[in-house]
């Protein structure tokens, strides 16, 4: 297995274990189907070391669910942290297709 594909996958894995957690900690303030959405967004990127297509469909869902939450649950959609998220996945979906 190619060293950078490891490291997208252990991170992919580690960044759908913090959504988990993140939701799970706010999940009062926050709607059903909103913590359902995330919690399996969170869910698929923790089960991309079985199979990588679930860590790449994982990756390209949560962009939407973060302009979910950002719009729903804080009112506001902070745009730069967006833009840190949206490079942060593609460079992981460049990690979990490389072999």
């Amino acid at each position: 297995m190619h060293i950078i594909h490891l490291i997208g996958l252990l991170v992919t894995i580690l960044y759908g274990v913090f959504l988990i957690i993140s939701v799970r900690r706010m999940e009062v303030q926050i709607e059903p189907w909103i913590l359902g959405i995330n919690i399996a967004v969170g869910a698929m990127m923790i089960l991309s070391f079985v199979q990588i297509w679930l860590g790449v469909a994982a990756l390209v869902l949560v962009l939407p669910v973060a302009l979910i939450n950002g719009q729903l649950v804080f009112q506001n959609i902070n745009w730069p942290n967006f833009a840190i998220r949206t490079v942060i996945s593609l460079v992981l979906i460049w990690a979990l297709l490389i072999h």
